[in-house]
């Protein structure tokens, strides 16, 4: 009787624990699994079924190794405030699905603050396919210039950052200028530009400036 009760008890409470996982987790996982039906459907552009997000692979921390937490990005001269999200995966799909959400971190990317390039990616316009709050996100992100600050929120901590330059370059520029390590804290802001289009890029850089407590 007592065996029978304890093997009820097991099945009752993983039964409920993945109920609980499939509640918390399902809209991402979701979000992943309609972004591979998209990308392998006759709806998907050619550059984005076959192009990668970016065509290189970071040599920072693998994804499981960057904590994120409920993390806020935040400038202030573009009113932008927006959650920083850590893909499920490295896949096309899941850095996508990201993006839903928020603005992703590239897979491979430096930890925040530590040396290294942390890359964040956030969509300037709405493609038919794309389902999030965050479509027109970085849409002003060309607008930053020289000295404007803004900052990352994560963890008790508030990480600052100054802007030193503003590149406009073609996806092939990009991969080759993200794929170097600079020797400090650096973030990098990338979107597609002009808005409404994919022709381009505008990357921010942007360097540690301050880290509090908060």
């Amino acid at each position: 009787m007592f065996l029978r009760k304890f093997n009820i008890f097991l099945m009752v409470f993983f039964g409920m624990s993945f109920l609980a996982y499939f509640l918390l987790n399902g809209g991402a996982y979701w979000r992943v699994a309609r972004y591979a039906i998209f990308l392998n459907s006759p709806f998907a552009s050619a550059e984005l079924r076959q192009g990668d997000i970016l065509a290189f692979a970071a040599s920072g921390a693998a994804v499981s190794d960057v904590p994120v937490g409920n993390s806020l990005l935040v400038i202030p001269k573009i009113g932008v405030e927006a959650p920083v999200v850590m893909p499920k995966s490295s896949t096309k799909e899941s850095i996508l699905a990201s993006m839903e959400e928020g603005v992703g971190i590239y897979p491979g990317s430096a930890k925040l603050g530590e040396d290294g390039r942390l890359i964040i990616l956030g969509h300037s316009s709405q493609a038919t396919w794309y389902r999030g709050d965050y479509a027109h996100v970085f849409a002003l992100l060309n607008k930053l210039e020289d000295s404007d600050e803004f900052y990352i929120i994560t963890n008790g901590k508030k990480y600052v950052y100054r802007v030193f330059a503003n590149k406009v370059l073609t996806p092939q520029e990009t991969n080759e200028f993200l794929s170097t390590k600079p020797p400090h804290s650096e973030i990098n802001l990338v979107t597609c530009y002009p808005v409404g289009s994919a022709s381009k890029r505008t990357v921010i850089q942007a360097k540690l400036i301050s880290e509090e407590t908060i």
